[in-house]
Formats: C-alpha cells, structure tokens, sequence
C-alpha cells in the first residue's frame, strides 16, 4: 500500500469544501498519479456503472494485505466444469450398482470393478488439477479474505 511522505515538499493543489462534483457532460474523467490514486471515506465508496465494472492489474486483492493474508478466489465456470465431471463419475456408479444383481454375483463383482475403477482414476484425476499451486479452479491474481 503506497503511503504518502509528510510534510509533503513540492507542488500540491488541496481543494477543500461541503461538497465537490466534477462532471464531464459528453466523455470522461482521468484521474492519474505516479504512485497511486486513492479514494477513501468515513463512510461508503460506490461504483456504478450502466455497463460494467473492470478491475484490472496483476494483482487484484479484495481486502487489506489478502495476497499475504488470504486466498485466491474461486473461478466459477473452472469449479462448475470439475464438479460436473465429479457428478457424472457418481452418475456412472449409481448406474452400475443399480444393475447389480444378487442372482448373478459373478457379473455384479465385474460392475463393481469397473465402477471402483472408473471412480478411482476420477478421483485421481480431479485430486490432480486440485492440488495447491496447480488447481485450475483458484484465480491467480485476485485475492480475499
């Protein structure tokens, strides 16, 4: 977090007063600054936008030091792909349990087989793409806590 020096030595414009409106009638407004822009209140800060919000940059943390102190955010679609891909494996055991006979055990143990199988290299699979530092399903620059 940039923390300005005090007392500042330089140029310096300080606009003080009940209430401050800039208002750009047909573009926009740029507000730029070397080492940071900061926005902060006693109160709320809102953002409203008729289109969209971007937050953009390497590294985008949604509280104090959450890089540091947090953790990754979870990526909706990636989360929602690998708990299908679970689903569908638990869908395929339920499947072969249900055509589980006890008139024909030899035929039941080879579903069985096949469905503890089938289960066992998914699990290992998913365990695979979940594993701290290379799970698909946590962002890896945006941040909270």
């Amino acid at each position: 977090m940039y923390r300005p020096v005090f007392p500042y030595k330089g140029n310096q414009l300080i606009l003080t007063s009940e209430r401050v409106t800039i208002h750009s009638k047909t573009d926009a407004i740029f507000l730029f600054g070397k080492q940071a822009v900061s926005l902060s209140s006693t109160n709320t800060i809102n953002l409203d936008a008729s289109n969209k919000i971007i937050l953009a940059g390497p590294v985008i943390e949604l509280g104090n030091k959450a890089k540091d102190l947090g953790e990754p955010i979870v990526l909706g679609d990636t989360l929602n792909r690998k708990l299908l891909d679970l689903l569908d494996a638990l869908s395929f055991i339920s499947t072969r349990m249900a055509q589980a006979s006890t008139s024909n055990p030899g035929a039941t143990a080879e579903l069985l087989q096949q469905a503890g199988s089938y289960l066992g290299n998914k699990v290992n699979e998913l365990k695979g793409q979940l594993e701290p530092g290379l799970s698909e399903i946590l962002s890896k620059n945006t941040f909270t806590r």
